[in-house]
C-alpha cells in the first residue's frame, strides 16, 4: 500500500479538499496536523521544500498542496503513483 503523509492546519480549507480527495479515494493516509507547531512546521518545510498548506508527500515524493494533488488527480497521475508503489510492494513481497 502507499504510504501517504499530509501536512496540515486547522481552519485551513486547502487541508480539508486535500483529505477529502484521499479519503473519496479510499487512500489511508497519515496526516500531521502542524497547527502552531513550528517545529512540524520547519519539519515540513525540510521534507517538502513547501510552507504552505496542506503539504503532500507519497512514497517519500513531496507532491506540493492541494492544487497540486487535484492537478495529478486531473491528469490521472496521482492513481499511477499509488499504484505503481503498491505493484512494487507486490513484486517484493
Amino acid at each position: 500500500m502507499s504510504q501517504v503523509t499530509i501536512y496540515t492546519r486547522d481552519f485551513c480549507g486547502f487541508s480539508v479538499a486535500a483529505k477529502n480527495l484521499l479519503d473519496q479515494k479510499g487512500v489511508p493516509y497519515e496526516e500531521i496536523n502542524a497547527t502552531g507547531n513550528a517545529a512540524l512546521r520547519a519539519e515540513m518545510n525540510e521534507r517538502t521544500g513547501g510552507n504552505t498548506f496542506p503539504q503532500v508527500i507519497i512514497n517519500g515524493q513531496p507532491t506540493g498542496g492541494c492544487t497540486e494533488l487535484f492537478a495529478l488527480e486531473e491528469s490521472g497521475d496521482l492513481d499511477r503513483m499509488l499504484r505503481d508503489e503498491l505493484e512494487a510492494a507486490d513484486a517484493d513481497g
